[in-house]
């Protein structure tokens, strides 16, 4: 899960102030839909609403607010567009996006409010952000406040390995927006800036991570070595469940470790769930930046597959 609260403070250390832009209502055909949410610094942005002139233009205005040193505590607009008309979008929809501006004056009550399930946003006024308990997201037609999760939804995936395959696979992953753990034996292993929002997992023995992973989870497993390819492999496919696990290699290596698995006790129907090589057949080369797309693009798959079962 990733905390939007956390990122927001983490822009207000190193920015001095951010901007959440929010769906709060949606008709017609949108990019995204209502609750969808981003954050935006001036040279930075964080999530997304949609992309597309819609976007921009509520970067533009967002970052007008970061310039205004007049702003007042808890400043917030709330813009509305007909993504045809005002946009030359295609949707054609409408949509209205709540700006809130949080600087280090807010960062106080931020920070009480990171651990809550969900968070009061008021449309209008400048009444601080509040918790909202159990309460269902979307508008609350009561208080007149939008009520948001503090935590954006993400399937947990393992990454196993960060060499060369998984330094340009884990960017891709986050994009995802994959509640992403990055094992590895060593911290020198990594690289020197872990994307964020990514777990980093120094463990010198990764299968003791892949025994704790929940069931929803997805493995990729990419490391350094066959010998601990095939411990992971083995861990995740005799454990308590899994929703997907790929491994990185060729046919030849695929043959050998089934095999090698199943003379260690894998049943056939866990062994089928193997998918080596991993990623997409239509991308190939081995350049390590075709070998992450080909990977990404199959999780992207596996994601969708997932999502339309449940």
């Amino acid at each position: 899960m990733t905390n939007w609260v956390e990122a927001a403070r983490e822009r207000i250390g190193a920015h001095g102030a951010v901007v959440r832009a929010s769906l709060v209502g949606v008709k017609g055909s949108a990019p995204r839909e209502a609750g969808a949410m981003m954050l935006i610094t001036e040279d930075d942005i964080w999530q997304t609403i949609g992309g597309g002139t819609l976007e921009f233009t509520v970067m533009s205005r967002a970052r007008e607010m970061l310039a205004d040193s007049a702003a007042g505590p808890w400043a917030r607009m709330v813009m509305r567009a007909a993504l045809g008309p005002d946009m030359g979008q295609c949707c054609g929809g409408q949509v209205r996006v709540l700006l809130e501006r949080f600087g280090s004056d807010e960062d106080a009550v931020l920070v009480g409010l990171a651990s809550c399930r969900a968070i009061a946003h008021p449309l209008d006024g400048s009444a601080p952000l509040g918790d909202a308990g159990d309460t269902p997201p979307g508008l609350d037609r009561d208080t007149g406040c939008f009520i948001a999760p503090v935590t954006l939804p993400g399937r947990p995936a393992f990454l196993y390995g960060a060499g060369h395959i998984g330094r340009a696979l884990a960017p891709h992953l986050t994009a995802l927006q994959l509640d992403l753990h990055w094992v590895d034996v060593e911290k020198a292993r990594f690289p020197a800036e872990i994307p964020a929002g990514v777990r980093q997992v120094i463990a010198s023995d990764p299968t003791v991570i892949a025994a704790h992973a929940p069931e929803e989870s997805i493995h990729l497993v990419v490391t350094h070595n066959h010998t601990l390819d095939e411990a992971i492999c083995h861990r995740v496919l005799s454990g308590h469940g899994f929703a997907r696990i790929g491994l990185i290699g060729s046919a030849t290596k695929a043959a050998r470790f089934r095999s090698r698995l199943s003379k260690a006790g894998i049943a056939q129907p866990e062994l089928d769930r193997l998918v080596c090589p991993v990623g997409l057949p239509e991308i190939t080369g081995k350049h390590p930046a075709r070998v992450a797309l080909s990977i990404a693009a199959g999780v992207a798959i596996w994601q969708q597959e997932l999502d339309e079962t449940g």
